[in-house]
């Protein structure tokens, strides 16, 4: 792909608030031309990444704003100490 064509695509993306895709393009289109991937294929790989960078940023954003003094997992729960909870 030329140069000013991968330009103009990253400028459509940041225009969009695509940044993710924005950011991951080059790599993402090499990584499709090599793989022959069809259009919709390579279409559901980029959308599905800004969606999942979009997920995570808004939440970060949203634990941020909580100003939770610490953050707790399930995974770090300490079941000993409730008996009760399964």
């Amino acid at each position: 792909m030329s140069t000013p064509q991968l330009e103009r695509l990253q400028a459509h993306c940041q225009r969009l608030r695509l940044y993710q895709v924005a950011a991951e393009l080059p790599s993402l289109l090499e990584q499709a031309a090599k793989a022959e991937r069809s259009y919709t294929d390579f279409l559901e790989e980029v959308l599905r990444r800004e969606v999942q960078a979009k997920t995570d940023k808004h939440l970060a954003m949203r634990l941020a704003m909580a100003r939770f003094p610490f953050q707790k997992t399930l995974e770090t729960f300490d079941f000993k100490v409730q008996p009760s909870i399964d």
